[in-house]
C-alpha cells in the first residue's frame, strides 16, 4: 500500500505518541489506510474532471488550487477596507462559509467514517489508538483545506498590513479551524439526535448545493466590494452579535492592533479565544457520544420513512400507470438519490439554477424601482431553471456501477422506450420539479399571481425540452450503463446546443404574450407539442 508523506513528519513524534499510551505502529497503519482511501475520492469542487481509473491520483491534493482561488475573494477586502474591525469581520464571514460548507459537502466521509465499527473494532486495537487515528485523520484534512484557502490572503496581509497583522490573522485562523471542526461535528450530532442517517445524508447533499450558491453569490459580493471604498462603517453594539463568530474575530483583531478596550469589544474578543478552545476540549471529551450517534448511519428505514415510501409509490402509480415504466421510474430515482458520483456532478448545477435568475434580478433592481420591476418582464428569467435539464440528462447514462447493465438484457422489457421515459419522469420529479416549484413560489411572491399562467407554460416547455434533451444526449445508450471514466466532456457541444434551444422557447412565449389570449393559445400549442413529441420519442 502506498505510504502518505505526512506519516514521515509524524514519525518524528513517535515517542510522544507512545508516552500518551498510543500504539504508534497500529496508529500509523490505520491513518495511512484512511488517507490512501480518501485520496481516491473526488471532491465536489473537482467533480466534473475526467477520471482515469488506470492511474492512481490524489484528487484531494489536486483540488486544493481551487480552494486557493476561493481564498482570493478575501484579497480585495484587505486592500479596499481600512477599518480593521469591519475588515476582519467580513474576512472571517467569507472564510467561515467556505470552510464549513466545504467540510460538510466534501469531507463528510472523513467525519462520518463508520467503517471502523465493523472492520477495526473487532481487532485487538485499543480505543485510544483508534480515536487518535480518527482525530489526526480529520485534523489533516481540516489543516490542508484551511491552508489552501488562507495561504494567499496571509501572504498578502503581510505586505499590506505588516507582520503583526499577519501573525494575529494566523492565530485567528487556527482558532477558527477548531471552531469549524466542532460546529460541523455538532451539526451532525444534533441532526442524528433528532433524526436518522437518511436526513443527515440529505443535509450533506444540500450543502453541496449551498457551496455552489455561496460561490456564485460571493462572486457578486466581491465584484461590488469596490463600491464600499470611502464609506465609513461604525460599529453599533447589540446582544445578537454575541452569536456571530466572525464579529468575535474582528473584535479580537481590533483590540490587539488598535488597543481598543471597550467592555463589549473585550467580551467579543474573549469569545474568539475561549469558545474555540473550550469547544475543542468538550469535543474530545464527548467523542464517544459522537461515535454512538454515528451508528444511526447504518440503520434501516424507520416506520415514518416506510409511510413516506407508500405515498411515493402512490404518486409513482399516478405518474407512470405502465408497470414497466414505473419500475424504471423507481430504479432511476433510487440511483439518482443514492449514487454519490451522480450527485457530485448534478447537485452543483441545482445551486447554479437556483441563484442565477435572482442575480440578474438584482442587477435590474439597481437601475429601477420595485414597482417598475414587478410590471416588467423579468419573470421570463424563470427559463434559466431549464439549464438544469441538459446537465441532468447528460449524466443519466453514466454510473459507477455500470457493470450491472446486464440487468437490461435479462429484464423482460416489452418496449425499450419505457426505460427512457421512466428515467425522464424520475429526473423531472426527483430533481427538476422541486427546484422549479421553489423558484415559482418566489416568483409568485415577487410578481403576484398574474404570472401563474406563464409559470405553467414554462413548466410544459420544460417537459418538451426534457424530451428533446434525453433523445439528443442518450446516444442510444441505456441509462446508467457507461463508466464515468470515459469522460463526460464529450457531451459539451450537445449540451451547449441544447442551451440555445431555450432561446426560441423564451422568444415564442414572450411574443405570444403580446397578443390578446396569446399566452393561453401558446400554452395549448405547447401541450400538444409535448404529446406529439412524447409519442414520437418513446414509440419503440
Amino acid at each position: 500500500m502506498k505510504e502518505m508523506k505526512i506519516l514521515l513528519f509524524l514519525d518524528r513524534f513517535k515517542t510522544l505518541f507512545e508516552k500518551a499510551g498510543i500504539d504508534y505502529a497500529v496508529f500509523r497503519l490505520i491513518l495511512n489506510m484512511k488517507l490512501v482511501m480518501d485520496s481516491r475520492r473526488i471532491p465536489t469542487v473537482y467533480s466534473n474532471t475526467k477520471v482515469d481509473e488506470s492511474k492512481e491520483k490524489n484528487y484531494f491534493v489536486r483540488s486544493l488550487w481551487i480552494y486557493a482561488l476561493y481564498g482570493l475573494s478575501i484579497v480585495p477586502v484587505l486592500f479596499f477596507i481600512d477599518q480593521v474591525f469591519f475588515q476582519m469581520s467580513i474576512i472571517f464571514s467569507i472564510l467561515m462559509f467556505i470552510l464549513m460548507t466545504s467540510m460538510i459537502s466534501d469531507f463528510s466521509s472523513v467525519l462520518l467514517d463508520i467503517r471502523d465499527r465493523s472492520i477495526i473494532s473487532p481487532k485487538p486495537v485499543h480505543n485510544r489508538t483508534l480515536s487518535a487515528a480518527k482525530a489526526f485523520h480529520v485534523l489533516f484534512y481540516m489543516f490542508m483545506l484551511t491552508f489552501a484557502t488562507t495561504a494567499v490572503p496571509l501572504v498578502v496581509s503581510l505586505f499590506v498590513s505588516g507582520p503583526m497583522f499577519s501573525l494575529m490573522f494566523l492565530i485567528e485562523i487556527l482558532l477558527l479551524m477548531m471552531l469549524i471542526l466542532v460546529l460541523t461535528a455538532g451539526i451532525y450530532v444534533l441532526i442524528l439526535h433528532f433524526f436518522d442517517g437518511e436526513q443527515l445524508k440529505n443535509v450533506i447533499n444540500y450543502m453541496q448545493i449551498a457551496l455552489t450558491i455561496g460561490i456564485l453569490v460571493g462572486y457578486q459580493v466581491v465584484a461590488r466590494s469596490f463600491e464600499l471604498v470611502g464609506i465609513t462603517f461604525q460599529f453599533s453594539p447589540a446582544w445578537w452579535q454575541l452569536f456571530l463568530p466572525p464579529v468575535w474575530f474582528g473584535a479580537l483583531h481590533e483590540g490587539v492592533l488598535t488597543g481598543e478596550s471597550s467592555g463589549f469589544l473585550l467580551v467579543l474578543a474573549g469569545l474568539a479565544i475561549i469558545v474555540p478552545i473550550l469547544s475543542m476540549v468538550v469535543y474530545i471529551k464527548l467523542m464517544p457520544v459522537f461515535e454512538h450517534q454515528l451508528r444511526k448511519l447504518a440503520q434501516t428505514e424507520t416506520g415514518a420513512q416506510k409511510q413516506k415510501a407508500k405515498w411515493k409509490k402512490q404518486i409513482a402509480r399516478w405518474i407512470s400507470p405502465n408497470l414497466e415504466e414505473r419500475s424504471m421510474y423507481h430504479f432511476a430515482g433510487s440511483i439518482m438519490k443514492k449514487e454519490r458520483d451522480f450527485k457530485l456532478k448534478v447537485y452543483p448545477s441545482i445551486g447554479f439554477t437556483l441563484v442565477i435568475p435572482f442575480i440578474f434580478m438584482f442587477s435590474t433592481l439597481q437601475t429601477s424601482s420595485f414597482e417598475e420591476f414587478r410590471e416588467g418582464s423579468s419573470f421570463y428569467l424563470i427559463y434559466f431553471t431549464l439549464l438544469l435539464i441538459p446537465n441532468i440528462f447528460s449524466m443519466v447514462k453514466y454510473s459507477s456501477s455500470y457493470k450491472g447493465s446486464w440487468i437490461y438484457q435479462v429484464a423482460p422489457l416489452k418496449k425499450r422506450s419505457t426505460v427512457y421515459s421512466g428515467t425522464l419522469k424520475a429526473a423531472l420529479i426527483k430533481l427538476f420539479v422541486p427546484v422549479y416549484l421553489a423558484q415559482c413560489a418566489i416568483f409568485l411572491w415577487l410578481f403576484s399571481s398574474s404570472v401563474l399562467l406563464d409559470l405553467f407554460v414554462c413548466l410544459v416547455s420544460a417537459i418538451l425540452y426534457s424530451i428533446i434533451s434525453i433523445n439528443l444526449l442518450s446516444n442510444n445508450q441505456m441509462p446508467f450503463t457507461v463508466s464515468y471514466s470515459l469522460g463526460q466532456h464529450q457531451e459539451g457541444v450537445k449540451v451547449f446546443l441544447l442551451f440555445l434551444i431555450i432561446l426560441p422557447l423564451v422568444g415564442l412565449h414572450a411574443i405570444s404574450s403580446q397578443i390578446p389570449y396569446g399566452t393561453e393559445v401558446y400554452g395549448i400549442l405547447i401541450i400538444a407539442a409535448v404529446i406529439i413529441a412524447w409519442k414520437l420519442a418513446f414509440r419503440k
